[in-house]
């Protein structure tokens, strides 16, 4: 029996993923300038002549992946899209993406470990610039409308104490218990926030 266009689709998203995955633990692995095509295509039981109907490069790969990574992080933040975020989506953002973590620790292992490489983190940083702006904006006017008397300098604190709590559980998950930490963070932040 042929295959429906849905099922094609379902198996070129498939193939897709798994080139992605595969390339993120090599690219985690041996470095980004370091892994080719051919090293992922192998490790992915593919042909190299298939990856390409998939990605043109390896830099596509790459932005591919951190625009994935960028959109899961983020997409849990404005639930309703109206642009304002509230005390209940923040927290939400926070304990979704906390979830998101823990339920894949070895990926976001692999993804945080690729972002700190020198060459990629600068292609991520500029990716972020133009992604982010409308992201630290709506985080900027919640922390000016839960009262902050610092919004500049309590957005870069409530940025880097969120940052830092999601490196922290993947690069040490056993220090603190992940819920407590979780916890701690929503309480910290709108602390910092509201004083």
């Amino acid at each position: 029996m042929p295959k429906t266009p849905e099922q094609y689709d379902d198996i070129r998203k498939q193939k897709k993923q798994l080139i992605m995955d595969t390339a993120l633990e090599l690219f985690a692995e041996n470095g980004f300038h370091a892994t080719s095509i051919s090293q992922i295509a192998k490790k992915a039981d593919i042909s190299k002549g298939l990856s390409y109907n998939y990605f043109e490069s390896k830099n596509e790969i790459l932005q591919e992946i951190m625009e994935h990574g960028f959109n899961e992080i983020y997409d849990n933040l404005d639930i309703n899209h109206d642009g304002i975020l509230t005390e209940e989506e923040f927290t939400f953002f926070i304990r979704q993406n906390f979830k998101l973590v823990n339920e894949n620790m070895q990926h976001w292992k692999l993804f945080f470990s690729l972002l700190l490489q020198p060459k990629v983190s600068a292609t991520f940083a500029t990716m972020y610039e133009e992604k982010a702006g409308p992201i630290i904006e709506m985080l900027y006017q919640f922390i000016v409308s839960a009262g902050s008397r610092d919004p500049e300098n309590d957005l870069m604190a409530v940025s880097a104490m969120i940052e830092g709590a999601f490196l922290y559980l993947v690069a040490a998950p056993d220090v603190f218990p992940a819920k407590k930490m979780e916890q701690a963070v929503i309480d910290n932040c709108l602390k910092i926030i509201r004083n």
